[in-house]
């Protein structure tokens, strides 16, 4: 049976204190993992997304901040909830509006507090971010109010719809427990490319399913688009047996229960730039959205279909990146 414990993240914490939290959170039902490399952060986060991190914080390391700053500002996983834990007198040295913690945990005063506290943290997460379980990745309620929050403001930017192709009936044969694989394998690659265009602008949300969404700014939007598709068409073969990889894809049933033959997955990428179409609501966006994936699932393998209508333009005019 797959286990459901909210994973927690302690990152750096010394050996004073790190093994004693880490025997508390799991005895009050948390599946802890402690890291102390700086790159270990970032790739562990990646590959399992946890439901809380927290770090150690010594405000005369200037590495402390710097992984604190760059958690809290990743376009992926920025919103996860971060507790610092700190030693007595330094909260009153800490500049937090900087550091822009969620909560902090004084050792070893706090340290009966430690599950309790964290366990709150990662409930107000779930509450205000509305991530998705699977992934980690903020939600679609999250992903309706960042979007409608750049409309209200009148920022430019493009909505990259993303989703797989062939999805379901890879599912039905392989399996839910492969299918959720392949899910968090798309978020991880995603994720690996919005972090790589280092923008404070680009952002990553997780409908639901295969359905992914991310704001970008128009400049970014093709060199992430065919970073995506070329990563995604390169390591999706490895969720397939060898065999079926041979044949170029699977036997498996449609959603009208035909049984017929599906190539191997490709992501299909709809994009439509508020600064060519003129939406301002996010109905409109995700109408198009809807419209010009539509397109790219025409085509080969991974792609991604930039809409050029136009405020006025009723018909569907897309491109294919060159």
């Amino acid at each position: 049976m797959a286990d459901h414990r909210p994973a927690v993240m302690l990152f750096n914490l010394p050996e004073t204190y790190g093994p004693a939290i880490r025997e508390i959170l799991e005895r009050e039902g948390f599946d802890v993992h402690l890291t102390g490399g700086h790159a270990a952060i970032f790739e562990w986060i990646a590959q399992q997304p946890p439901a809380c991190v927290g770090c150690w914080y010594d405000p005369d390391d200037p590495g402390s901040l710097r992984v604190i700053t760059e958690l809290k500002s990743d376009a992926a996983y920025g919103h996860l909830p971060l507790m610092l834990f700190m030693p007595p007198g330094e909260p009153a040295r800490a500049d937090w509006e900087r550091l822009k913690a969620d909560d902090y945990i004084v050792l070893p005063r706090d340290i009966e507090e430690v599950a309790a506290r964290v366990r709150l943290g990662v409930i107000r997460s779930a509450r205000d971010i509305n991530a998705n379980p699977l992934t980690g990745l903020p939600g679609n309620l999250t992903i309706i109010r960042e979007a409608e929050r750049r409309l209200r403001e009148g920022r430019r930017f493009a909505m990259a719809y993303a989703d797989l192709d062939h999805f379901k009936p890879y599912n039905d044969k392989y399996g839910f427990n492969r299918g959720d694989e392949v899910l968090r394998m798309t978020a991880r690659i995603l994720a690996n490319v919005v972090r790589r265009a280092d923008h404070p602008d680009a952002w990553l949300g997780h409908v639901g399913g295969d359905d992914f969404i991310l704001l970008l700014p128009p400049e970014l939007t093709a060199r992430v688009c065919t970073e995506i598709c070329e990563h995604f068409d390169l390591v999706v073969p490895d969720f397939y047996d060898p065999e079926d990889v041979a044949r170029g894809g699977i036997e498996s049933v449609d959603r009208q229960g035909n049984r017929r033959f599906f190539p191997i997955m490709g992501c299909s990428i709809a994009v439509v730039d508020t600064g060519i179409c003129g939406a301002t609501h996010i109905a409109e966006l995700s109408a198009r959205a809807a419209e010009v994936k539509k397109a790219a699932k025409k085509l080969p393998g991974s792609a991604w279909v930039l809409d050029r209508r136009g405020p006025s333009d009723s018909g569907l005019r897309s491109n294919t990146p060159p």
